[in-house]
């Protein structure tokens, strides 16, 4: 009998560990239970998948108008292929960061596509076709792309400060460091910056490049987002400018982005199906 308790007891402990870890997916109510079990996992997928191979819906859950289709700018921007947007039509509960729907066959592609997004939670549905759904929930972010070379960055270098020459000598310094250097002279705009040592002026999509123009410079940097559609920069030196104002060019990097991590909760299909 002894004997008998004992291999049960083992079996138990195999089964156990053979078992996936379950969590809680995240709730927008900290003390509200969520309905599914959700398993935990990092949003590394084991197949490389380029991104302009992504095909997407973008669902609206925030509430805010125009959030789907700002959402599907930046990231068909970054390659992927907009199939609609709109509100979600599941309707229902909405994620509190985001949530990544995707059939069968799917899962590599969801998981890539998570990878562009914080915090966001995967479903399997039982769709056929290797589409995927990105939900936009409350605290919805997308993760920073890195920010290019400077030899892919165009800004242009203009002069609000009071000293004549300095846009000059500033853009001979940054084409050093590999930047292309479209306009050089006073600021178009007149700005006026004082409490700044320069003002970078951008489009949505050249957010990246001026944050790698930001590394340049130590002291109050203004970042400015205006409305043009390309990813050229303005770099305006503002009245705070001194000696020493650029920093090395070693120290002008970027620090590492975390990976996000996600988590998969199964949905209409079989727990094993959302395994692949």
């Amino acid at each position: 009998m002894g004997l008998i308790v004992g291999r049960v007891a083992g079996a138990a402990v195999v089964m156990v560990l053979a078992l996936p870890t379950i969590a809680a997916c995240s709730s927008a109510d900290p003390g509200q239970p969520t309905t599914e079990p959700c398993l935990t996992t990092t949003s590394t997928p084991t197949m490389k998948i380029a991104l302009n191979s992504i095909h997407a819906n973008i669902w609206n859950a925030d509430g805010k108008n125009g959030e789907a289709a700002s959402v599907a700018s930046q990231l068909s921007w970054r390659g992927i292929k907009i199939i609609s947007t709109g509100n979600d039509p599941k309707g229902g509960q909405p994620p509190k960061y985001a949530q990544i729907r995707y059939g069968p066959n799917g899962r590599q592609i969801a998981l890539t596509l998570a990878q562009q997004v914080k915090g966001a939670t995967l479903e399997q549905d039982d769709r056929t076709d290797p589409s995927v759904d990105l939900v936009i929930g409350s605290k919805f972010a997308l993760v920073p792309v890195p920010p290019p070379a400077p030899s892919k960055i165009t800004v242009n270098v203009y002069n609000a400060f009071v000293i004549p020459g300095t846009a000059a000598t500033l853009a001979s310094e940054l084409h050093k460091r590999g930047f292309k250097i479209d306009h050089v002279g006073n600021d178009p705009n007149r700005g006026y910056y004082p409490d700044n040592v320069v003002a970078l002026r951008y489009g949505l999509r050249g957010e990246p490049a001026a944050r790698r123009a930001a590394l340049q410079f130590k002291g109050s940097v203004k970042m400015i987002q205006d409305g043009r559609k390309n990813t050229t920069v303005d770099v305006v030196i503002g009245s705070k400018w001194v000696d020493g104002t650029v920093v090395p060019a070693a120290r002008a990097t970027p620090a590492p982005v975390p990976k996000p991590t996600s988590s998969s909760c199964a949905g209409t299909a079989s727990a094993a199906g959302s395994s692949q």
